[in-house]
């Protein structure tokens, strides 16, 4: 019985530290995303997720039919020349950031949701 108690607490124990470690490790990764970016020149340098690249700042057109998509962000740390307003996203605002996809290099607009900013639009980032 002695053995079987230890074995139990050391399983407790373990999760544990398990536990502390995955919630210490959420603010420091959310922190780390916001951290990652920052604004130079007026220009928006940022980590970001693969997002699809539109010829304008919305996802579908006043007609209903969806707006064109001209290229893809496929790295996780991006460019952004600027920022626009424009349609209305995920990221409960409408900003947004204008940048060159990785792809073909075209340029377009890529919804703020889809970079790790801290608020949009970023402070020191220019309107395009």
């Amino acid at each position: 019985m002695g053995e079987r108690k230890r074995i139990g607490l050391a399983v407790v124990g373990s999760l544990a530290v398990c536990a502390a470690m995955a919630t210490a490790a959420t603010p420091a990764a959310a922190g780390t995303a916001a951290a990652s970016c920052y604004a130079s020149s007026g220009n928006l340098y940022c980590d970001n997720a693969p997002a699809a690249i539109y010829a304008a700042p919305r996802y579908s057109r006043p007609n209903g039919n969806p707006e064109r998509v001209v290229d893809r962000l496929l790295t996780t740390h991006s460019y952004f020349k600027c920022y626009v307003t424009g349609q209305q996203h995920g990221g409960g605002n409408n900003v947004w950031y204008h940048t060159y996809g990785d792809q073909t290099g075209a340029w377009g607009y890529v919804a703020a949701a889809n970079v790790y900013t801290s608020v949009d639009p970023y402070p020191g980032v220019s309107r395009c």
